[in-house]
């Protein structure tokens, strides 16, 4: 007799199940790899935000998905906010903003994950509030015609202001009365964030000049021909400044000079011993005041807790690493009110960790580099910035003007580094008559970095992101217009993930798109943006400069004087539903004339019946306040609650 397998050899009967139960404990294994485990809650606050990271195990297939959600602390319920961004080693990104100031918040991030675990995990944190702007300590005072071996009372104030600042501790004040102070100053201690050491111009006219006063009016200028002057001259400047305004170009050589090499017709060089110049009309420097820089920084502040307002600070630069007033490794500083101009380098510079300052109110600008050609100025040393954020953490640029530089505010150095430029807001800006980028968002990781609500005009480009690294970036409500080459510029293989939203991006100058990359980009988002230009199409990409992770939804495009609405990988689309058929994009989108104002007059808003108004889809935590029915497309907020005419010319 002929017994089953399972008779003859007992131990086989249990194969099956051994099979079956290797096989659970592999999938069970699988689910466990790719179920995801929150972990720890990050948060960084500031005035009007909150930037989020969150940490988590498992998801090892990649396809869970995460959302923020806040409220007021005491509140009971919960308001949806944005999609967050995985970033790398395992967390995700994202921000809270449109939050009041001094105000605590809860805030959580729910995870959906089809593979199991996830769930929501919350943390609080309260936004910050009023900046420390009465001194609570000492007074020390400052005047043109004290002596540093006085005491610095206000009857027997000191002469320069490191030797007040040699005196002030935390809480303490210095007040420089009006005048015209050819200094320097360092900081030889730190404030706190409380409590900062304060550093006040007492009154209008209160100067601190970079410039030599003994080459103000020098008479030994000697004639070289051809409007060329010279003296000798044995020490090292970055710039010189014929009377105000009149911003000389460094020529590199006198034969350059001779000449007007680049374009430029002026400049100044130094060679051979002697210092030669050549104004714009060839006159003699000795009929002119004659800026020249002796000093590199003006305020180089190396100490956290100082709070600077209300001074001029101009004619600062002799080398590299020229600077008006210079934060490093200086946190919790406020740089408030000031003018800084014709500065040989960077006007407001934040470095080397600087995190959690606030720079707002300042006006940033020089007389003449915006109007030299672009080839000129680019890589070479007049390619200045306004205000360069190249710090820490939380840093806030805020309501400041900015003209006439070569840039306008620029963020970089961070290429590996997640705290420079991160958790940062550029906000409320005004930037115009810029030679290149108005707003640079290069060479930084991105992580909730938030550029909003700032007004640039007459610029080469607007928005620089060329490359941020992982995000989320937000570049949300900003009014660009009339930008010569483009409005947003990308480049580098910028792979960060940014949100580019509700943005009014116009041009009256012929042949220049919204969209106009310089090499390879992925991972833009756009969603209810205006975007109209002169005689070419509004997104002009060529073949092999945009890769993935791109997408355009619920935009209004249009393109007056032009055969092509949207160039996308070299290929041309001459009308809406030509693009949405090919690509997908702009499903919702539209095509008319979005009736501004006076565009001709710088108006950009919207006009009843405009085919922009309440036409934006929703964006959980971009654009949750609007009048209407619905949000308007693009930066400005019409208050019109009627919907617009049919609209008969979307395809």
């Amino acid at each position: 007799m002929t017994f089953p397998l399972a008779r003859r050899f007992p131990r086989f009967a249990a194969l099956p199940a051994m099979a079956a139960c290797l096989m659970l404990l592999g999938a069970s294994a699988a689910r466990a790899q790719n179920a995801t485990t929150p972990g720890a809650i990050e948060l960084y606050p500031t005035f009007g935000a909150i930037g989020v990271r969150l940490a988590y195990t498992g998801d090892d297939n990649a396809n869970a998905v995460a959302h923020v959600e806040w409220r007021p602390t005491g509140s009971t319920t919960w308001i949806t906010g944005v999609n967050m961004t995985r970033i790398t080693n395992l967390r995700w990104a994202g921000s809270v903003m449109a939050l009041s100031e001094d105000t605590n918040y809860d805030v959580r991030v729910v995870v959906s994950d089809p593979d199991g675990g996830g769930g929501g995990v919350a943390g609080s944190a309260r936004t910050r509030g009023p900046l420390p702007l009465t001194p609570t300590g000492r007074s020390w005072y400052v005047d043109t015609r004290g002596n540093d071996a006085n005491s610095g009372t206000s009857t027997t104030p000191f002469a320069t202001l490191q030797t007040a600042a040699s005196h002030a501790q935390a809480g303490d004040a210095i007040y420089v009365r009006p005048g015209v102070y050819y200094q320097a100053m360092s900081a030889p201690r730190a404030g706190t964030a409380g409590s900062p050491i304060h550093l006040i111009a007492q009154g209008v006219g209160v100067v601190l000049d970079g410039s030599d006063p003994a080459s103000l009016h020098r008479t030994d200028w000697q004639s070289e021909g051809g409007g060329v002057y010279s003296i000798p001259f044995a020490t090292a400047t970055r710039l010189v400044v014929a009377d105000s305004l009149q911003r000389l170009y460094h020529q590199a050589s006198l034969a350059a000079l001779q000449a007007n090499a680049n374009g430029v017709a002026q400049g100044w060089v130094i060679e051979n011993g002697r210092l030669y110049v050549k104004l714009e009309d060839g006159s003699s420097p000795t009929l002119h005041t004659m800026h020249i820089g002796r000093y590199n920084v003006g305020l180089d502040i190396e100490q956290g807790g100082w709070r600077i307002s209300g001074f001029e600070v101009r004619y600062f630069g002799t080398g590299a690493g020229g600077f008006g007033i210079y934060l490093r490794g200086a946190s919790n500083c406020i740089v408030t009110d000031n003018h800084v101009h014709s500065i040989g380098g960077k006007l407001i510079c934040l470095r080397v960790g600087s995190a959690d300052c606030v720079l707002e109110r300042n006006t940033c600008n020089d007389g003449r580099i915006s109007t030299w050609p672009w080839a000129a100025v680019k890589a070479h040393e007049e390619e200045d910035t306004g205000i360069s954020n190249r710090g820490g953490r939380g840093n806030v640029i805020r309501f400041n003007t900015i003209f006439g530089n070569f840039n306008g505010i620029d963020t970089a150095d961070g290429q590996t580094d997640e705290t420079v430029a991160a958790d940062c807001d550029i906000d409320d800006n005004s930037i115009s008559n810029i030679g290149d980028d108005a707003i640079e968002t290069d060479t930084v990781s991105g992580i909730n970095l938030r550029v909003m609500h700032n007004e640039l005009v007459d610029i080469f480009n607007g928005v620089s992101m060329a490359p941020n690294y992982q995000g989320p970036e937000y570049v949300l409500y900003n009014v660009i217009t009339n930008f010569r080459r483009s409005a947003l510029k990308y480049s580098y293989a910028s792979s960060g993930e940014t949100w580019v939203c509700q943005n009014t991006m116009a041009s009256m100058v012929a042949g220049a798109p919204v969209v106009w990359p310089t090499g390879q980009y992925s991972n833009q988002h756009f969603r209810n943006n205006l975007m109209v230009t002169t005689g070419i199409e509004v997104v002009s990409d060529d073949g092999g400069e945009s890769q993935t992770g791109i997408d355009f939804q619920n935009d209004l495009l249009w393109a007056p004087g032009s055969a092509t609405l949207f160039r996308w990988k070299g290929v041309n689309y001459a009308t809406l539903s030509a693009l949405q058929s090919a690509l997908g994009f702009e499903t919702a989108g539209r095509s008319a004339d979005p009736r501004f104002l006076s565009s001709g007059t710088g108006d950009f808003a919207l006009v009843t019946g405009s085919p922009a108004v309440d036409a934006g889809m929703r964006l959980p935590g971009i654009n949750d306040r609007f009048n209407g029915l619905a949000p308007d497309i693009g930066a400005l907020e019409s208050g019109d609650a009627v919907r617009p005419a049919a609209i008969t010319d979307l395809h």
